[in-house]
């Protein structure tokens, strides 16, 4: 009787022993499809973006990306119920362009060469917001300058992202206007020159800055 129990024992546990090896061959073989086809989708992604990459860089402007605004395709989301798309459009050369810039402005760039018109006695220098969140709002300029930026201890306090949290310092050296980027990431940007940033330069009066790129907060500098 014993020996029939040792008997049926050990083949108990050789049966044991079998099922258990198969489920984690099993485990195993699952987890190694799910890293090939997670790879797979890895590099198609990377294919897709370098692709769309070599389609941007070939109308951007350098140091600044290109986002074409138009009507867009409807794709469908992962496992969702395809949908009719319409053909894709063609490129259009009177797209309007939204430029953003792709890489952060870090080094100083060079003081533009420029002569500002020096303050008369009685003038008053202002920055007058004439577009974004403050607009009509006007800021004298102290003897002491101003600053520009997105912490509130700034004495003008603009919500724009692209700012810094002290952008830009306004202030009057030798009876002239100045301007002076604080080592913003974005840049500080005079009238049209949407590429090029300046780090210090004398204003005119009818000069318009922006403070991280163009397209929100615009100011004015004034004399009244």
């Amino acid at each position: 009787m014993l020996k029939n129990y040792i008997f049926w024992g050990i083949f108990a546990l050789v049966i044991i022993g079998i099922v258990a090896t198969i489920l984690h061959d099993r485990r195993l073989r699952k987890k190694r499809e799910a890293a090939e086809r997670s790879r797979l989708a890895a590099a198609s992604g990377v294919a897709s973006a370098a692709a769309d990459a070599a389609v941007r860089s070939s109308m951007a402007i350098p140091g600044v990306a290109t986002v074409l605004v138009g009507p867009t395709v409807p794709t469908a989301a992962p496992d969702a119920t395809p949908v009719a798309t319409a053909p894709a459009a063609s490129y259009d050369p009177t797209a309007t362009r939204i430029y953003i810039r792709t890489t952060p402005v870090n080094e100083p760039t060079a003081q533009v060469q420029r002569t500002g018109v020096t303050l008369p006695p009685s003038g008053v220098p202002r920055l007058v917001c004439v577009g974004g969140s403050q607009k009509d709002r006007s800021f004298p300029i102290t003897a002491d300058g101003i600053t520009v930026g997105r912490d509130p201890d700034n004495v003008i306090v603009i919500t724009d992202p692209r700012a810094s949290h002290h952008h830009a310092w306004i202030g009057i050296v030798d009876r002239l206007v100045i301007l002076r980027d604080l080592g913003s990431t974005n840049g500080t940007f005079l009238n049209a020159r949407i590429d090029s940033p300046v780090s210090e330069i004398a204003l005119s009066p009818g000069d318009t800055i922006f403070f991280g790129g163009h397209g929100r907060d615009q100011f004015r500098f004034v004399v009244n």
